[in-house]
Parts: C-alpha cells; sequence; structure tokens
C-alpha cells in the first residue's frame, strides 16, 4: 500500500500529514480500526479525515491516538482500499520513529503497531525496534543499524532492554504473533538471511550481501547482514521503512512464554508465567503445519503444531520449523528462524523451543519493544 505525505509549518514546527487505506478490511461488523502502523507515531485527537471514494465518512478517534471508530461499520464486500484515513503526525512522535536528535534516542529507529489482535496484556500498541538490537557500549540495548548484539543470555537481554528507560522491554510473543498475524492478513511473505553461509544467495533469490548495503561480519562461517541496505522483502511490511530481519539473521530472544518440561507457559495478564493448557513433546519436532487453535488467547500464542489439528494455517508458512525439547529444563522461545537455516525453516511463524535460557548463543539475537 502506498502512503502519501506532505508537509507543513505551524509556529515553526514541521507537521507531517498522511493518507493512508484502511489497515484492516472491512467486514461488515468491525467499527472499530487501529492507525498509525506505517510507523509514524500516536496523533492528536481531531487530526484524523476519513473518506470512502473521495466522500467524507463520520468517525470518532479515541483519546489514545491509535484506533477510531466508524459510525456504520464500512460493508464486508467494500474494497478496503477505497477507503482513506488522513492525520498529522506529532512531531517529538515523529523524530522518536525516525531517530532525529529531538527525539531523544538520536540514530535509533522504531515502528508503531497496534495490538489489534487484542491480546491479553498489550495494551492498545507497542512500539517495536526496526533493527535488532545492538550495544550502546555501556550494556544498554538501542535500535539501530549496525552489529547485532549476539552471545546474551535471555535474562541479560531483557535487563539491557528494560535498563534503557520507562516502558521498554524485550519484544513479547504477542506483540510477535501481532504482527505476524497483520502479515498474513496482508498476504506479505517476509524473507531474509537465511543461507548466511553463502554469500551469493542469502534469501534463495540471489540477494548478496554486497547487495545489503555491504554491512555483515562472519561467525563460524556464517554472516550475520548489520548493513542499512537491505531489499524490501526483508521487511515486515515489504517497504523500506518496515521491521528488518524479523526472518533470518539472527533468532530473536522472545518474552512470554516458555517450554517447561514439555508444557508452555505463557504470560498472564501481569506478565507471570502460568500454564497455558497446550503440551508439547520433543517428537512433534518438524515443519509447521498449523498454529494451535483452542481458544482466541492461545491464538495469538501462534503456538506450532507438526501434525494437524485443524487450527489456524497462515498463508504466509513457508514450511518454517517447530523444534521442542521436554527433558525438564525451562526453554526459552527464539523466533524467526537464523542465517544458520539452509532450507525454508526460517519464517515469521517459526517456533524454538529447544534451547536452555541460560546460555549465551552465537546465533541468538533480540529487539526492542516499549508499551504506549
Amino acid at each position: 500500500m502506498q502512503v502519501f505525505y506532505d508537509n507543513y509549518v505551524e509556529n515553526q514546527a514541521v507537521y507531517h500529514t498522511f493518507t493512508e487505506p484502511l489497515f484492516l478490511k472491512p467486514d461488515g461488523v468491525r467499527t472499530r480500526y487501529p492507525i498509525g502502523w506505517n510507523g509514524y507515531g500516536r496523533y492528536f485527537p481531531g487530526t484524523l479525515k476519513a473518506t470512502y471514494n473521495g466522500l467524507p465518512c463520520n468517525i470518532t478517534e479515541e483519546s489514545n491516538g491509535i484506533w477510531f471508530n466508524f459510525d456504520i461499520a464500512p460493508g464486508e464486500n467494500t474494497n478496503y482500499e477505497d477507503y482513506t484515513i488522513s492525520y498529522v503526525v506529532r512531531p517529538l512522535d515523529y523524530a522518536f520513529s525516525t531517530g532525529l536528535p529531538e527525539g531523544g534516542y538520536e540514530g535509533e529507529e522504531y515502528f508503531l503497531f497496534p495490538n489489534w489482535n487484542n491480546a491479553l496484556g498489550e495494551g492498545d500498541g507497542f512500539w517495536i525496534g526496526k533493527w535488532q538490537a545492538s550495544n550502546n557500549g555501556s550494556n544498554i540495548a538501542q535500535s539501530k543499524s549496525g552489529d547485532i548484539w549476539i552471545e546474551i543470555t535471555r535474562d541479560d537481554a531483557i535487563n539491557a532492554c528494560v535498563n534503557k528507560g520507562k516502558g521498554f522491554n524485550i519484544i513479547t510473543n504477542r506483540e510477535w504473533v501481532s504482527i505476524a498475524r497483520w502479515c498474513d492478513h496482508h498476504n506479505i511473505h517476509v524473507k531474509g538471511n537465511i543461507y548466511g553461509n553463502n554469500t551469493n544467495n542469502l534469501d534463495g533469490d540471489g540477494t548478496t550481501l554486497d547487495q545489503c548495503g555491504g554491512g555483515y561480519h562472519g561467525k563460524y562461517d556464517h554472516y550475520f547482514v548489520t548493513g542499512s541496505t537491505i531489499p524490501d522483502t526483508w521487511n515486515h511490511n515489504g517497504k523500506s521503512n518496515g521491521i528488518h530481519h524479523m526472518v533470518g539473521n539472527a533468532y530473536d530472544i522472545i518474552a512470554g512464554l516458555e517450554n517447561r518440561g514439555g508444557k508452555i507457559y505463557i504470560y498472564d495478564e501481569n506478565n507471570n508465567y502460568v500454564n497455558s493448557g497446550v503440551s508439547v513433546s520433543s517428537s512433534a519436532s518438524g515443519k509447521i503445519v498449523d498454529i494451535t487453535n483452542t481458544s482466541e488467547a492461545i491464538l495469538n500464542e501462534g503456538i506450532a503444531n507438526t501434525v494437524d489439528t485443524q487450527g489456524y494455517v497462515p498463508s504466509n508458512l513457508d514450511d518454517d520449523d517447530a523444534s521442542y525439547g521436554n527433558d525438564g529444563q525451562i526453554r526459552m522461545l527464539l523466533r524467526g528462524g537464523c542465517s544458520t537455516n539452509k532450507d525454508l525453516g526460517s519464517g515469521l511463524w517459526s517456533f524454538y523451543v529447544v534451547y536452555p535460557l541460560t546460555y549465551p548463543y552465537w546465533f541468538c539475537g533480540f529487539r526492542l519493544a516499549r508499551k504506549i
């Protein structure tokens, strides 16, 4: 989807006006839609305008600047690209999301994503790092282009995010799945660095390291891409401003889900781990067939099955792998795959709960998130 924008100046501050299609397709029932998916910040109430085929629609914006409501639900047979939403970005939020100095996080970049699945405990929306985290030199995580931070335990990765400041944490599983389901909804198949031991064929389509901005470093004959230029197909939305490296490169360490001896534990509303009621076995490892679909709450966890349970089958399930362990150790969740995957085991839905959480693995990185 093309996002159009222009600028205007008021009281010496530059404001950015954006116009985009609806975030979700109309279904004849839904009236509440999220805004801000393209990463340019939260918005002043009252700045939204909606049109359908060029004619104004009546909408009400909620005070948090993340959701708005139509007076009448758009019909399910309506082309959602016929609706446009226009809004004005607050300058400081724009600076924060794009790493401008006045945002307080110079050089860092974040993407604003609504919790459009209404996943438990995630609020109305969250910022997510455009980049896998790097070290600012003081063991604090940052979202910048550059060497990714690997060989770190899950707890140390969480601390590196929490110590950044109020609201920051490592990305949770529900946040990851919210993005994966959005990509599925829009039939987006995200690619990435999954052939990192082959400098001439990183994604199976012939992309080379030099085509990735020339930024990379090797580890045990595998390569992690660190350059600022990567194919748009490696971003979650197929655009250059999207979230980078959710597929391939280094695994993303994820909070909010653990494998405890074959039982899956997930966050409750207070971020305490509780038994989800889903059990797995080490023999279940292999290609993912579907996603556990016992309830909406479990669906939001994106727990992978390698046997058919007649669950949710994402259209962007590209032969992603799942791997389990159940010898009694607590095992952390890794998603996205990494450059060590020589086949199509990497992907948005890849689901690895096989590695104990107390070891700093060289193929694992992590990503900042920040609650709104």
